[in-house]
């Protein structure tokens, strides 16, 4: 069954466990969700430190064949550049079967180190996938074969 164009809705909670890229401070965290040519930016939780909350809800239309997310956590920094916190792939398998996926992602560095986690919340209308499927002809009649 095609999912192209459905949309799924990705809730972004909150992390816990962070990797910490401060030294004198509190860091600043932030979520990037990519698929595809999309890319979404939570908003910066100021003094969130190791365990931030966004609860941030996306829509994001769906592509055939493409059935994962990117996560990318960051620091956001004012003189210098962001750092880099840790980053994870997310399989969109369950979400898209049951129509309903609540999980936390455990997050890497670029080094296969533990970053902590991301909680995301995840709702896609499967009825509405059955429904595209089951959509009749343009037409009173199917079109007739030449």
């Amino acid at each position: 069954m095609s999912i192209q164009g459905l949309l799924l809705e990705v809730r972004v909670t909150g992390c816990r466990k962070l990797r910490d890229t401060e030294f004198f401070s509190r860091q600043d965290p932030y979520v990037i969700v990519d698929y595809a040519t999309t890319k979404l930016r939570t908003r910066t939780c100021t003094d969130g430190g190791r365990n931030p909350s966004f609860d941030e809800k996306f829509h994001i239309p769906l592509i055939e064949g493409l059935r994962e997310l990117s996560i990318n956590v960051w620091n956001s920094n004012t003189i210098n550049t962001d750092d880099f916190i840790g980053s994870c792939r997310v399989p969109l398998n369950k979400v898209l079967t049951s129509g309903y996926d609540d999980s936390s992602w455990p997050l890497q560095t670029r080094h296969m180190k533990s970053a902590g986690e991301v909680k995301l919340i995840m709702h896609f209308d499967v009825s509405a996938m059955k429904n595209k499927m089951a959509a009749p002809y343009p037409g009173a009649y199917p079109p007739r074969p030449y």
